[in-house]
């Protein structure tokens, strides 16, 4: 079974981790924690920006209303 932590929980241990932390690591943090908002935030608009990703969005949405999927157990590779 996968552990799967809540965000309070995760929050939580991090908070517990950094405040061990001396000064210049705290800033090694901050800095890898702002490019990781800064990464998806930029991923996001690649995405967003993506010619059509919309449209097939909107057309895998009505595919999924009405039904109309294939099971992964039927397109699934044995690997």
């Amino acid at each position: 079974m996968v552990n799967i932590m809540e965000s309070s929980e995760i929050i939580n241990r991090i908070w517990h981790e950094i405040k061990m932390l001396p000064s210049k690591k705290l800033e090694i943090a901050l800095d890898f924690i702002e490019d990781l908002k800064i990464s998806d935030e930029a991923e996001t608009v690649a995405l967003l920006n993506e010619p059509g990703l919309l449209e097939e969005y909107r057309l895998a949405e009505d595919d999924i209303q009405s039904g109309d999927t294939v099971s992964w157990t039927d397109i699934r590779r044995d690997v």
